[in-house]
């Protein structure tokens, strides 16, 4: 019986914050003494103990918390799709060489105005701004994928 060991409180103590926190005290200390006798220790260090809890399984027919149900995917609208179009036009890991090649083509000034003019259009991030108007350059032809 446990509760005529120390243990009994360690066990109370560390349970409150891990995946056996509603497991009874006995139980816990009767599957970690049945672990430890499966594989030949009579004895093990006190550390053992907290480690077994911590890799508690609910195939100890532990009940535990159900998986949080994912968030429905939201709905975009068609302004929201075409800047996702945009985006998926150009690759984003050569997003320099997208910038440099258009900047060489139009400018530096009217590749800035394209970026505000994307992030007023779209109320977006300016990062998502320059892939959109990478893109946009793609698509048009003005610069290659």
């Amino acid at each position: 019986n446990v509760y005529r060991t120390p243990w009994a409180d360690l066990i109370k103590a560390a349970k409150a914050s891990l995946a056996c926190w509603n497991v009874d005290t006995q139980v816990i200390w009767e599957r970690f003494v049945a672990f430890n006798r499966a594989r030949g220790n009579a004895a093990v260090p006190a550390g053992f103990l907290l480690g077994f809890m911590r890799r508690w399984r609910k195939s100890f027919g532990v009940a535990v918390h159900p998986p949080a149900e994912p968030a429905p995917a939201r709905a975009i609208g068609p302004r929201e799709r075409r800047l996702h179009q945009l985006i998926a036009a150009a690759p984003s890991n050569n997003r320099e060489f997208h910038a440099s090649d258009l900047c060489q083509v139009i400018g530096q000034a009217a590749y800035d105005a394209r970026v505000r003019e994307v992030v007023r259009h779209f109320g977006c991030p300016s990062f998502a701004a320059m892939l959109a108007v990478h893109g946009g350059a793609v698509l048009t032809g003005e610069i290659t994928r």
